[in-house]
This record gives C-alpha cells, structure tokens and sequence, in this order.
C-alpha cells in the first residue's frame, strides 16, 4: 500500500491507480471509502474480498450530475432532485444501466449513486475519468472511518494506495434515499436527518413527501 497525501502529484497518482485496475481508499465528506473503477469486475471483486463482505449492493460515487447519468437512469423528477442535492452527503437509489456490472449492485436493478462534497474524491475521478465505487473504508460489520487513522491495517495493507486526508466533515455515512413519485424514503438516516432533508425541499419549494423507512 502506498500512503498519499492531498497534493496535486499525490492524487494524479491516485487516480492512475485506479485507471490501472488498483484498489485505493480515499476520503469524502461523510467517512472514508474504499474503491476501484466500478466498471472493472475483477477491482469489484477485489474490494469484495479486502471487505470480506458478502455479495450485498455496493455504492458508486461520481464527479458530476452527468457523469451519473453513466451508470444510472435520470428521469425528469429524479434529476430536479439530484440538482437540489449535489453535491453533498446524500444517496439516491436509482435504475441502474446495463453497462454497470451486475457485481457492483449484486445482481439487483437498481444503484445508491451520489455527487460527494468532497474536492479530493472529485478531483481523482475527474483526473481519472471514471466514477468510483463509494463503499466504506471498513471490514465488514466494522465502524466505518471518519479519518485516516481509524482506517484498519489489514485492510489497509490490501489496497493499493491510500489518501490520508484527516478527519471527514460529518463523520456519518450518506443518507440513502428512495424516490416514490411524490415522495422521498429514506433507507438510512444518515449525514443529513430526516429533518434536514425536509427543510431542504421546503427552502427550495419542492413539495415532496419525507418518510423514514
């Protein structure tokens, strides 16, 4: 494992790594994540078995509302949503296209997909031109990592490279949400509350409906 820092040259490596085929763990504003390029099957399966995690969806992460667009489909009420939402700490399930590997959401239809907050993840797949698979930087049923230093030795010795960026700004994983037409189910309680997400949509004049799951 190679340990990087922030700096330009550091994540033009990382981001090399992940056009090679590598595993690399990287941080975002909920908590640390471990991933690859989630059209790679092989890197997939790869973060699988660092995780020791049995087959379950995992998350992708992009650079851009249109780069989602490459692994998800966005219709007309999901994009006014999405718009209202990223870049931030908030996960929409959403259809997932064909061209994303069946591994990725563990033979299921559909992807938790999100634009993070965070320059650094940004920056590396923007270098990389590939989105990133969003999973936790933990062993399976471990505490995900809010910083570099709670990220576990063993499985940070099976990746490629780490960025080690300190702490993360909220600490929490992302808050995965579901659209039902009108409404907004929320499938974990996240980064952002239930209460958040509402005043969100009130502020911005979306009448949509919040129930938590």
């Amino acid at each position: 494992m190679k340990r990087l820092g922030t700096s330009p040259r550091e994540l033009s490596e990382a981001a090399d790594t992940l056009r090679k085929g590598g595993v690399l763990i990287y941080p975002t504003e909920t908590v640390y994540g471990i991933g690859c390029d989630p059209f790679n099957r092989e890197a997939v399966l790869r973060v699988y078995e660092i995780k020791r995690r049995e087959k379950k969806p995992m998350p992708v992460l992009c650079a851009s509302i249109s780069d989602v667009e490459m692994v998800c489909k966005l219709d007309e009420h999901a994009l006014a949503i999405a718009q209202l939402l990223w870049p931030g700490p908030i996960s929409l399930i959403l259809p997932k296209k064909p061209e994303l590997p069946r591994e990725v959401t563990a033979g299921q239809d559909y992807v938790a997909v999100r634009v993070p907050a965070s320059l650094i993840a940004l920056e590396v797949m923007r270098l990389a031109e590939t989105p990133l698979l969003g999973t936790s930087a933990n062993i399976s049923g471990a505490p995900p990592p809010a910083s570099d230093t709670e990220i576990a030795e063993e499985l940070a010795h099976e990746v490629d490279a780490l960025i080690a960026a300190g702490k993360t700004r909220y600490a929490a994983p992302s808050t995965v949400v579901r659209l039902r037409d009108n409404s907004l189910e929320v499938v974990r309680e996240g980064a952002i509350s239930v209460e958040e997400l509402e005043k969100i949509l009130e502020q911005a004049g979306v009448k949509a409906r919040v129930a938590k799951l």
